[in-house]
């Protein structure tokens, strides 16, 4: 796909806002590269499934339909902070649920923030891409390999996500698989993300200009490309 002048909806969390780069992500390296024409949804800390207190992927897919957004292409993330734990042996911010086997009974606006999973809320998210941009090319975005959440943790909503993508007939842009960044690597969560909250070190979560620029932005390009 040739993106140039197109418009692009982004929706996620801090990684595809740019947090650990002056909010400077994906969306604008891509106005910067094609002149895309942003419309930016996504947020710090969002969730996928409603956690209190945080921002909901539902809600940004509801904004942006009511804001009458009508993308050439959209491109999000999701899982990194629902698997998110206070502590090793603590459950995850919000439930992997289980994943459906049909297409009917979603509908974004009916989304509870009850009992929410995962799964659900991000099966009713590609049915609202689907559903409200039908003229959209769908890119998901799945994040690099990071030593701040428990491995296990972050395969299983990694694999999920992919899972839902491909049930869904939605692209991925697979980092964690194809793309060389690993904070569970001093040398790459130094080196390629940001020092967050003064530690001294990478934070091994949210790339800084670095990690963009050399680790994201080509591979999602490519996979751009071939949309």
């Amino acid at each position: 796909m040739d993106i140039k002048g197109k418009k692009l909806l982004l929706l996620g969390d801090s990684i595809m806002n740019g947090s650990g780069n002056k909010n400077y992500g994906v969306g604008e390296y891509l106005v910067k590269d094609y002149g895309v024409t942003l419309y930016k949804y996504c947020w710090g800390g969002a969730r996928v499934g409603y956690f209190e207190g945080k921002n909901w992927m539902v809600e940004q897919v509801r904004r942006s339909i009511n804001d009458k957004v009508d993308p050439d292409i959209i491109i999000f993330d999701g899982f990194t902070n629902d698997c998110h734990t206070k502590t090793p042996e603590s459950e995850c911010d919000v439930p992997l649920g289980e994943m459906t086997e049909g297409f009917e009974g979603f509908d974004i606006f009916a989304v509870s923030k009850e009992n929410t999973t995962f799964s659900n809320c991000f099966e009713n998210v590609a049915d609202a891409l689907k559903k409200y941009c039908p003229n959209a090319k769908v890119l998901f975005i799945r994040p690099h390999r990071m030593v701040s959440r428990g491995e296990k943790c972050q395969v299983e909503y990694g694999e999920r996500a992919v899972a839902i993508c491909k049930k869904w007939g939605i692209a991925v842009c697979d980092l964690y698989k194809d793309c060389d960044f690993d904070t569970f690597r001093e040398e790459d969560r130094d080196k390629y993300t940001n020092d967050s909250y003064g530690w001294g070190r990478g934070d091994g979560t949210h790339p800084n200009a670095r990690g963009y620029e050399e680790r994201y932005m080509p591979v999602i390009e490519k996979a751009i490309s071939k949309l």
